[in-house]
């Protein structure tokens, strides 16, 4: 790979940027980048991946291409988060999130991280935008949710140290995010800028446990939260582009030697405030390493010439510049090795996936350990039986896209003998009211019934009329206080092809609810 001093002020500035782009294949988008602008680094989403064979020529061809043009190896990012945030949906493990692995046993978070790392070395993808270590302490927050382990700061840590630690073993850079923490906000920072009004003394105790105790155990890389810290900056100055938070917090007072990258700066948590390319210019000069400009290439090109503009100015110094390459030089040699045995000099690479269905067997065990009771008895089939679930759609931009999964279709084929309807999300259905007296046993599936209000009555009112019934929260675990006078209710933390399978498995009577819940639950 390149050194730092044989590389030009235009080659430096391109390490510090990862851009997306749309599209299947290699393209002009990231050609112009590349070849006019030196950008070294890359981020993978749902749009830019059809099937394994295709994402493997393009993250060769991204390869090949930034080496050719920079003479230093990318970055090639994604979300592999698990459970709801999953990029790579077909082929490969479809790995469970962080609020199912923490129902279940601790090893889990090991033994994923380790699966998780190896597929991705496998497709050429060395940084890994995972896992998540913000601590759920808001039952209302819109974006977090079930992509934390907890709302218990050490159970968060104990968990998330050991995700970091497999996919690190395999060679992957692991990024833990969203710091300070975005656990306690009830504002999506993809739509808007949060604040979290905390004092630092509450914060240590409970937000930033979980990066302290990860940095100790030798993380890799760190993303920032846009969102206003109070007790670190009294104006509106989101922690992304903050020097007390990123520098004086981050890097002086807790000693995190590692990368520090931003969330993408396209979040209207940014562009509304500042836009994109003035934001990055102030997140690299706050102390960022990698500045996320997820999607639009004028604003890509835009923030490249600002940040030029900014080094040749003094409002950046050369020397920084030179300390965050030096950094980022380092961590892509640290993934090199791996990638080149398992990707660049492997023609065979996917081969690995042809034999990964122990992998996918695992992934099926941990959802179908992670079914929690929370209230009553286990469904038993008895009578006459309706099913009631909705048909799931992405709640928030960082779930991307859904896969094609449903619980009815699923039950319809498997289980013909329980009859099926679909469950209104935000509506209420009178017809429903009365079509469940007709039945001995009501099946409920809510799907984020604490935040739908409308489905939230809609269950409600069908509690009230139904001989018996049983409530399966589908995806998160909060329903359970928007419920009244529940009888039985059990819950998953992800609406994903597996935990569709597990449904199944339940309703069949061939697993009984073994998770422990990783979050306190009450009702108001």
């Amino acid at each position: 790979m390149k050194k730092l001093n044989e590389m030009t002020l235009k080659e430096k500035l391109g390490q510090l940027l990862v851009v997306g782009f749309s599209g299947y294949e290699y393209n002009d988008h990231l050609r112009k980048l590349v070849e006019e602008y030196k950008v070294g680094n890359v981020i993978l989403f749902v749009r830019n991946i059809k099937n394994l064979e295709q994402l493997s020529k393009l993250n060769k061809d991204i390869h090949n291409e930034i080496i050719k043009h920079t003479g230093v190896m990318p970055l090639i990012t994604i979300d592999q988060e698990g459970g709801i945030v999953t990029r790579i949906m077909n082929g490969a493990t479809f790995c469970p999130g962080n609020m199912t692995l923490a129902a279940t046993n601790v090893e889990n978070a090991s033994i994923i991280g380790k699966i998780m790392g190896e597929e991705l070395a496998h497709l050429g993808i060395n940084m890994n935008l995972a896992p998540v270590l913000d601590v759920n302490n808001n039952i209302d927050n819109p974006v977090i949710g079930v992509r934390s382990y907890s709302d218990d700061p050490e159970i968060v840590s104990d968990y998330g140290i050991r995700f970091i630690k497999g996919l690190q073993e395999k060679g992957i850079i692991a990024t833990a995010k969203h710091f300070p923490g975005h656990g306690d906000t009830n504002v999506d920072s993809h739509l808007g800028l949060p604040t979290v009004a905390h004092s630092k003394e509450r914060l240590a105790q409970v937000e930033l446990v979980p990066f302290k105790k990860a940095i100790a155990a030798g993380l890799d890389a760190i993303m920032s939260a846009h969102i206003v810290f109070k007790a670190y900056e009294e104006e509106d100055i989101p922690g992304t582009i903050s020097r007390n938070v990123i520098t004086n917090l981050l890097r002086e007072e807790l000693g995190f030697e590692g990368l520090i990258v931003s969330d993408c700066m396209e979040m209207k948590a940014i562009d509304d405030t500042y836009t994109t390319p003035v934001g990055v210019v102030k997140g690299i000069a706050a102390g960022l390493d990698l500045a996320f400009v997820s999607h639009t290439l004028e604003k890509q090109i835009k923030a490249l010439e600002l940040l030029e503009e900014a080094v040749n100015n003094g409002e950046i110094s050369m020397k920084e510049i030179d300390q965050k390459v030096e950094r980022i030089l380092k961590f892509k040699a640290k993934t090199e090795k791996i990638i080149k045995r398992d990707f660049i000099n492997n023609e065979n690479n996917l081969e690995y996936f042809n034999n990964n269905q122990n992998n996918r067997d695992i992934a099926q065990k941990i959802v179908d350990d992670s079914l929690t009771l929370i209230k009553g008895e286990p469904y038993k089939e008895k009578g006459k039986t309706l099913l009631l679930a909705p048909v799931p759609y992405a709640t928030t931009i960082a779930e991307d896209k859904l896969d094609s999964r449903n619980i009815l279709d699923s039950v319809k084929t498997e289980i013909p003998e329980i009859d099926c309807l679909e469950l209104p999300m935000r509506d209420v259905d009178k017809t429903l009211i009365e079509k469940v007296k007709e039945y001995d046993n009501v099946i409920i599936c809510s799907y984020n019934a604490n935040a739908l209000a409308k489905q939230k009555e809609m269950i409600n009112l069908l509690i009230q009329n139904a001989k018996n019934h049983h409530i399966i929260a589908t995806r998160n675990p909060y329903d359970y206080i928007a419920m009244d006078n529940v009888q039985n209710f059990v819950t998953l933390y992800e609406y994903t092809p597996n935990s569709v399978r597990t449904v199944v498995k339940y309703l069949k009577g061939q697993i009984t609810p073994k998770g422990k819940l990783p979050i306190t639950l009450k009702k108001n």
